[in-house]
């Protein structure tokens, strides 16, 4: 008996999440009891103390004797800052939760402890302390390696262009970042301030680059031994630097338009880790801004004399009281986060208007919450609806709603909104308004790819402005954009024999070129279309040279990935410590292996799942063997399609806990399922499952 399409994929979810969602609330409440704890709220407060560490490193920094030494000991301050602020671990952690609709605490690695029904609350504090620990002790290894990796990915990908290579380094970048929420917030609000002292540089340092050339006629004579005193006085670098200012034979130079601006740009990309000490060394040299050393001093010196007191500040403001979570507001987003992907997947009336309910509901409720104590601030939750699709010509522009706590008067309210849109770039209308019983501030962005985790990094400024909740995106008060395309839906056969009712019909014999690796035609299967916002003509001039590839995967799983993308993992074959990766295949029959694609029984069908992507051509990926038993070098070719078991692994490098998505260069466009009457491993194409 087929099974009607929309029944088959919802029951497939259905099972794939009977055990998830359970497991995910209960999670939950059990995180929001751990963060709400009072002892990582002490532990956080202990942790910041330590910030009074850093007033040598300031005097260092002031008492420099050249630029470079200044700048480079600057730096350093900001990066061991940053450093003790991550330390504390839980902002950091939270943001990733939000960020993927908290199935972290059941796909993240470690965190197994929150489920386990042996322990009590306060041997869950402890280990949930030690992962936060561990996660402070790999953190300087694993930037290591990621700087490593994306300088490597750079070189490896140079084919791609300028502008496709800095867009995909953004959205690594800003993956990865995101572990440092809260110091980023603060160490870039130090690095802005430090920026803006050069502006009142700027008519100095041009006018003195228009005198130095005549006083420097008699200097530029120095000999060598007096290069040589220079770079002993000043270390090896700053010397030289120093040594090539003072005995060049001529120091005057035209001042090009936008002269300044260049240089404050660099000396800004530098302090944000963007540039290395040889590159600094080496503008600093080629400007002759050594000479400019007085004027730097001047400006920064005060500023550094003051930091002293912003750190103290900063301390008080972040950590003077507690932030906590609401668990009651975390398991209704749970809730909501699950109908929200059922309406989008299936696309049915009831369950649109379902989570039309639960979204009122919440934003009610929100505006009501109350501190129970005057220290506290409650952290609002973050929800995630439909972001607008690339590609196309559709204009890209963001909605994001937030929630007032009622008890804020409306004077307070005006002001509050205008904080939040400072808190955002490209913001391009703010309004408020009142939405089922709710004061709510409504801004209009127009997006890039990051916003979600913007959004997630500024969570608690939001908190001391009493914002209780943030919607991003579209929640359906005008329609849902349906995720699945069933323009595009395929039931592929031999000689197109196979029939299912919303299927089109499809064979093709041989292979076809997809960027220069065969596409061959998965035989036994059906694709849900998922729409990747394009027109069929569209879709074909942007993604006909990408190689086809499958993911194996199960039904709750896939429902994350359609919201965040795959996920790199940490631990796998054909990567080291500190290295993350994502992991396809060429062959479907490869991927759909139970261990990668579970086996399920619906009605008198069984029924697996294996995700198709799209790999553009120009991404750098390895071609590995087959791990599996049945399928490793020695065995004989366990896809007919394929001539030995030595590249049925595609390992695409990328960092560990981040995903990636088509900016990256994977594109997940389809949902296969393979639908038999018989038991999968009873397939003739099976039989290498047998083999242990």
């Amino acid at each position: 008996m087929e099974i009607n399409p929309v029944e088959l994929l919802e029951e497939m979810l259905q099972r794939g999440e009977q055990t998830v969602f359970p497991t995910l609330r209960k999670c939950a409440e059990r995180f929001v009891d751990i963060f709400n704890d009072t002892c990582i709220q002490q532990r956080i407060r202990e942790k910041f103390e330590s910030l009074e560490e850093f007033q040598p490193d300031i005097t260092r920094c002031k008492n420099a004797n050249t630029l470079f030494d200044k700048l480079k000991h600057l730096k350093q301050l900001f990066e061991d800052m940053e450093d003790k602020i991550v330390e504390s671990g839980i902002e950091s952690f939270l943001s990733r939760l939000f960020n993927t609709g908290f199935i972290g605490l059941i796909t993240e690695e470690n965190l197994d402890f929150l489920a386990s029904d042996d322990l009590g609350k306060a041997q869950r504090v402890e280990k949930f302390l030690h992962y936060l620990e561990h996660g402070a002790q790999k953190k300087e290894d694993t930037r290591r390696a990621f700087e490593e990796y994306i300088e490597t990915w750079k070189r490896n990908n140079r084919r791609w262009g300028s502008d496709a290579i800095n867009k995909a380094e953004k959205e690594m970048r800003a993956n990865f970042d995101n572990e440092g929420a809260l110091s980023e917030k603060f160490i870039l609000q130090l690095i802005n301030e430090i920026t803006a002292k050069f502006e009142p540089l700027r008519d100095k340092l041009v006018a003195a680059r228009q005198t130095y050339g005549p006083s420097l006629a008699v200097v530029s004579q120095t000999s060598s031994a007096a290069s040589w005193l220079l770079k002993l006085a000043f270390g090896p670098v700053a010397g030289a630097a120093l040594s090539d200012a003072v005995s060049c034979p001529n120091a005057t130079r035209a001042i090009t338009p936008g002269w300044f601006d260049n240089t404050s740009r660099f000396i800004t990309q530098y302090l944000n880790n963007r540039k290395t000490d040889g590159e600094l060394s080496a503008f600093i040299r080629n400007e002759k801004l050594e000479l400019d050393l007085h004027h730097f001093k001047e400006h920064i010196d005060p500023w550094l004399i003051e930091l002293s007191h912003k750190i103290n500040e900063f301390k008080r403001n972040a950590f003077g009281k507690s932030y906590i979570l609401s668990k009651e507001m975390i398991l209704r987003e749970i809730d909501r986060m699950r109908t929200l992907l059922y309406a989008i997947v299936l696309n049915k009336p009831e369950l649109i208007e379902k989570h039309r309910r639960q979204l009122g509901e919440m934003v009610q409720d929100a505006a009501k919450l109350q501190t129970t104590k005057g220290h506290e601030s409650i952290l609002p939750s973050i929800s995630f609806g439909q972001l607008p699709l690339p590609g196309g010509n559709r204009e890209r522009v963001l909605l994001i709603k937030f929630v007032l706590s009622s008890s804020l008067g409306q004077k307070a309210m005006n002001e509050v909104m205008s904080k939040i849109s400072n808190l955002f770039d490209n913001v391009e209308s703010s309004s408020k308004k009142v939405e089922n019983g709710a004061t709510v501030v409504e801004i209009k962005i127009r997006t890039d790819d990051n916003i979600s985790t913007k959004v997630a990094r500024c969570i608690s400024s939001l908190a001391d402005l009493q914002v209780r909740a943030v919607l991003v995106g579209d929640f359906g008060l005008c329609g849902f954009r349906h995720a699945m395309n069933p323009a595009f839906n395929r039931i592929y056969s031999i000689n197109s024999v196979d029939k299912a009712e919303g299927f089109k019909s499809t064979h093709f014999s041989g292979s076809l070129d997809r960027g220069g690796e065969p596409y061959f035609c998965p035989n036994g299967w059906r694709r849900y279309s998922i729409d990747v916002g394009l027109t069929g003509a569209e879709f074909e001039a942007k993604y006909k040279n990408w190689h086809v590839a499958y993911h194996g995967t199960e039904g709750h799983v896939a429902m994350a990935i359609l919201v965040n993308g795959i996920r790199a993992s940490g631990q796998g074959c054909f990567i080291v410590a500190g290295q993350g990766a994502v992991y396809l295949s060429p062959s479907i029959e490869y991927s759909s292996h139970p261990r990668y694609a579970g086996i399920w029984q619906i009605k008198d069908k069984y029924v697996q799942m294996v995700l198709q992507v799209r790999v553009d051509r120009n991404l750098v990926f390895e071609k590995r063997q087959g791990t599996l038993s049945g399928a490793q070098p020695i065995d004989p070719p366990m896809d007919s399609n394929f001539l030995s078991n030595n590249e049925l692994e595609w390992v695409i490098k990328w960092p560990p806990g981040t995903s990636i998505s088509s900016a990256g260069g994977v594109l997940v466009y389809g949902i296969m399922l393979r639908v038999t009457d018989q038991h999968p491993n009873t397939l003739p194409q099976n039989v290498w499952w047998a083999k242990k």
